[in-house]
């Protein structure tokens, strides 16, 4: 089986100082891909063709953008390939722009991908005058991309039970949705999730839908955390929603206001919960804060906190 020479180099990185920086984190076929015995189409950069480019939550900044694999060099007939992202990893979109003298690169982390169909989502937040943002807003059906991974380390072990406790912040619920799909759609994986959402407001949490939806789970609890939200209908204390807020919420939807805190964090696991892994995605300063609040909170050491 032909295996495409995966080498990085310094070029590679996006200079933005990433968790899982791609020269720390090499793209390498991933034991799915190997059992299948099949190529992994995205480990060398690999050209893309844009399907849809949508808003989420009515909000013009906040897109969805869904891809697919787009062959070249008379691979249109090529069987022997996939497209495989593992839970938790991200990959590269290499952009060449005609006002940069050299391409730009940002990573994403897709929230749904297809094995066979080679297709993937992210769930993207646009930044005001920002370069990449103004490239991907203007994107239309039908062009390509160049994207290359999977990049991370993130390893999901189904057969020790434990608590995960997966901390997302805005837009980066995203990519926190596989990980936790991987664990209820297994049937003899007994790991528990934990799950808390922070984000400005009830009208910027992502995905609610697929929230609801793991809601099912006996093994699943999510709560919000609403850094900033309002209500001018009624006053109540900072940590708990007011009547107004409570009947907007869904099926074993738990919110606070105010923002995630050590004592929060500690009243989401018991203390006889066994091993805790934790999980944070979102900006840098923001996985540097949590993990901080993390260690304090919970007593897990740095070795069972990961940063998508």
């Amino acid at each position: 089986m032909f295996m495409p020479d995966n080498e990085i180099n310094e070029s590679d990185c996006c200079g933005n100082g990433c968790t899982n920086c791609i020269l720390d984190n090499k793209p390498k076929p991933s034991k799915r891909a190997l059992l299948a015995g099949k190529r992994n189409v995205i480990l060398n950069y690999a050209n893309f063709r844009l399907l849809s480019n949508d808003t989420h939550n009515g909000d013009a900044r906040v897109r969805l953008l869904h891809f697919v694999y787009s062959a070249t060099n008379g691979d249109e007939e090529d069987d022997d390939s996939i497209l495989d992202i593992p839970p938790g990893h991200h990959v590269m979109l290499r952009a060449e722009l005609t006002d940069h003298a050299t391409p730009l690169l940002r990573p994403y982390s897709p929230y749904w991908t297809d094995f066979t169909a080679k297709e993937f989502k992210i769930l993207v937040k646009l930044q005001p005058d920002g370069p990449m943002s103004e490239f991907l807003s203007a994107l239309q059906p039908l062009q390509v991309l160049q994207f290359r991974g999977p990049i991370g380390n993130y390893v999901h072990d189904a057969n020790s039970a434990k608590c995960i406790v997966i901390i997302a912040q805005g837009v980066a619920i995203a990519p926190t949705l596989p990980l936790v799909s991987q664990v209820l759609e297994n049937e003899d994986d007994m790991n528990r999730i934990r799950h808390l959402i922070c984000a400005q407001d009830l009208q910027h949490v992502y995905f609610r839908d697929r929230l609801l939806e793991f809601a099912q789970y006996w093994n699943y609890r999510n709560c919000l955390y609403l850094a900033h939200q309002q209500c001018t209908r009624c006053t109540s204390s900072r940590d708990q929603p007011c009547e107004h807020l409570r009947k907007q919420l869904r099926y074993k939807e738990a919110a606070h206001n105010g923002r995630l805190d050590t004592k929060q964090l500690a009243s989401q696991v018991p203390p006889q919960d066994g091993t805790i892994v934790v999980i944070i995605a979102g900006h840098s300063s923001f996985q540097r804060h949590m993990r901080e609040q993390a260690v304090n909170a919970l007593n897990v050491t740095d070795d069972n906190v990961f940063l998508l």
